[in-house]
């Protein structure tokens, strides 16, 4: 049975359930109703089985639908709360067509379908808690209803119901059902934990829905959930209505400017509130602009929800704040409300959350956007690794021909090394022939030329054996094996040594010992050059580092640096490995200088102070007992070359030749450096040695 009814319906079943019962009473009675003398007579003739009232099952008939919908505003007067939604929309524009097909409807001209009121004394208890409280104050008060709207259905409905009127006495269920209703939606916060709470669908579609489907499955769900947008709050809309009474009230009576221009800002305040109030993009069809269904998907993934759950927590914890009987219990009544308000409210979220995921999912609108995407993805990607192919192909051949090139130069200076090889292996082998050939021309020469006694007979030649190898290997070292060649022609060439010296010339002894003569000549001057540009080499590193000490002693020592110096010659003393280098670094670490002292400046300044004129002090004493007893330095210390030398000459002279002897080979291999500071240094190495060793 259909649970919805209008009120004409209903008084038509309640006349039909009396005939009914009347009908029995008179059958079981025997009773017979006589008309009028010439009408017919009415005979009773078996009693009928039909059920009581409280017997009869009712079931519930979930209903759904645009057509829905239209059927039950149309029948019960109900105001959709998204009094600018597309279907009120439709349904004001649709008045005309409406009107005409509806009799109960009224218009009263400004377009508005007004419904027949009726009344609630004739409706049963069961009806009666059907109907939510706009409905009980009045059957054309919309849900979205001012406060003043809402206070005048009241008053109408109070000149109805009230127990004066009625007769019915205080506990009249109608009459405090009209009192409940306008105590709820009288007061803001009440209506709006009532108006989160009536008549509202949460159900969601389900996964699946085909791309037909979608608008007419989803457009309906947004449209409904839309009830509770923050530009539709309730409490938003009171705020408003009462600002917009205060600024128009606000002229009446004498008032102080500080008020007037209070109230005055307040109510711009709130026109501006009221005119960047935002609203919610449209469904759409599939014909939607992709920017449009992005900014509707946006806006619901940001809903924010003003649904208050304060009432429904409040039944469902049945716990009465008023009732409480004491503070304590009262604070836990609302705590235990609060979390359950926060739960739902959490809940509510996720409901919205699921069904905007759902609606993306399912929207054909995206699907295509999405596989656009993809399919401009694929294409990118696609080019791209042709593209990258296409390098690598490249990058490919490019590398392969560099290899060849590679490879082929490589193979051209590997034939190159080689045929240098085979040349150099042949010039030497050339060039070993032609020593042995000269070598045995010239032998072959000298013997024919000496005389019996032994001697030469020609000034020119040789008189010495060993004086003409020494010179014959010297040319060998010399001279290419092209000159070698034309010497051994000017001897008489490999026939004279293969026909047993027949074909020597002797006479060409004199231009081999010639040529001897002047090589031996040129490489001398050539070694007294090298020796000239080493010495020469020499004097100028010499004179820079004359120039750089010079430079470096321009630069006067302060206070500081002489008082470091002084600690740093108490600290390392005599005899030490190392010991001015360490001096120098000591200096240089507790002065932290720009430019370090070097240890040559450091005992240069050591040896001006101890031979300075100036009273002794304790660093000036300590500075002239270090140079007493300083390895031998009387006015030189020795440096890293000089103690080199000095080691490889002990190295060179062994301890078991003369003592005195020893020490003069050393003293003649150690540059500046006399017998006796070589003696003093090797104690003084010695020394440190056992020292370092205890």
């Amino acid at each position: 049975q259909n649970r919805f009814h209008t009120p004409h319906n209903a008084q038509n079943a309640d006349r039909r359930v009396n005939a009914q019962n009347n009908y029995s009473r008179q059958s079981q009675g025997q009773l017979q109703t006589t008309m009028a003398a010439d009408g017919p007579c009415i005979t009773a003739i078996s009693t009928l089985d039909w059920p009581a009232e409280n017997d009869i099952e009712y079931g519930l008939i979930q209903c759904a639908g645009r057509s829905y919908l239209a059927y039950e505003s149309r029948l019960l007067n109900r105001r959709e709360f998204l009094h600018s939604s597309s279907f009120y929309q439709a349904s004001n524009n649709n008045n005309g067509a409406s009107s005409s097909g509806n009799d109960g409807d009224e218009d009263d001209g400004s377009g508005e379908k007004k419904k027949k009121e009726y009344d609630l004394l004739s409706l049963s208890e069961r009806k009666l808690k059907k109907l939510n409280y706009y409905q009980v104050l009045g059957a054309n008060l919309p849900m979205h209803a001012s406060t003043e709207d809402i206070r005048k259905a009241y008053h109408k409905a109070c000149l109805k119901y009230h127990p004066d009127k009625t007769g019915r006495g205080e506990e009249d269920e109608v009459f405090l059902l009209v009192k409940a209703a306008f105590d709820t939606l009288s007061d803001p916060t009440k209506r709006r934990s009532y108006d989160s709470t009536v008549d509202f669908d949460e159900s969601i579609p389900k996964e699946g829905v085909e791309e037909a489907d979608f608008y007419a499955v989803y457009g309906p769900v947004f449209e409904r959930n839309l009830r509770f947008a923050s530009f539709n709050d309730p409490m938003r809309q009171a705020a408003n209505n009462a600002n917009n009474d205060t600024s128009s009230n606000s002229g009446g009576g004498k008032k102080k400017g500080g008020q007037k221009k209070k109230n005055r800002k307040s109510a711009s305040s709130n026109n501006l509130a009221s005119q960047q109030v935002e609203k919610c993009p449209p469904f759409g069809d599939d014909d939607t602009p992709l920017d449009q269904v992005h900014a509707f998907y946006e806006f619901w993934i940001h809903f924010e929800s003003w649904r208050d759950f304060t009432l429904k927590a409040t039944k469902e914890t049945e716990h009465d704040v008023e009732a409480a009987d004491s503070r304590d219990e009262k604070r836990w009544m609302k705590q235990e409300i609060d979390r359950k308000v926060k739960k739902m409210k959490k809940e509510e979220m996720a409901r919205i959350n699921l069904l905007v995921e759902r609606a993306m999912s399912a929207d054909p609108r995206l699907r295509r956007e999405k596989e656009r995407v993809q399919n401009e993805k694929a294409a990118a990607a696609e080019a791209k690794r042709k593209e990258e192919e296409a390098k690598a192909e490249k990058e490919r051949l490019e590398r392969e021909k560099r290899e060849a090139e590679e490879e082929k130069k490589r193979m051209e200076e590997e034939f190159k090394k080689k045929d240098a090889k085979k040349q150099r292996e042949m010039e030497k082998k050339q060039l070993r022939k032609a020593k042995q050939l000269f070598r045995k021309l010239t032998m072959t020469a000298y013997q024919a030329a000496i005389t019996s006694d032994g001697s030469s007979g020609n000034d020119a030649v040789w008189d010495d054996l060993e004086k003409m190898n020494d010179d014959i290997e010297l040319l060998c070292d010399k001279l290419s094996a092209m000159e070698l060649g034309s010497l051994s022609d000017a001897l008489g060439g490999a026939n004279a040594v293969e026909d047993d010296g027949d074909g020597i010339c002797v006479e060409a002894l004199v231009e081999v010992k010639q040529c001897a003569v002047e090589t031996a000549a040129g490489a001398e001057r050539q070694s007294l050059l090298a020796i000239k540009q080493r010495n020469q080499a020499r004097k100028e590193a010499a004179e820079k580092q004359r120039e750089l000490k010079a430079a470096k002693a321009s630069s006067p020592w302060s206070k500081e640096e002489l008082a470091a110096l002084a600690k740093a010659v108490k600290k390392y003393p005599p005899g030490g490995s190392n010991r001015w280098d360490a001096i120098a670094l000591f200096v240089n670490n507790l002065c932290k200088l720009a430019e370090p002292r070097t240890k040559e400046e450091c005992i240069e300044k050591y040896n001006q102070v101890a031979s300075s004129a100036a009273p002794p002090t304790d660093s000036t004493n300590s500075v002239a007992d270090d140079k007493d007893a300083e390895d031998g330095a009387t006015s030189e210390a020795w440096t890293e070359e000089q103690d080199a030398q000095l080691q490889e000459m002990l190295r060179k002279y062994p301890a078991d030749m003369d003592k005195n002897e020893r020490w003069k080979a050393i003293a003649n291999g150690i540059d500046g450096k006399s017998k006796k500071e070589c003696v003093q240094r090797f104690k003084a190495i010695r020394e440190a040695v056992r020292q370092g060793k205890k």
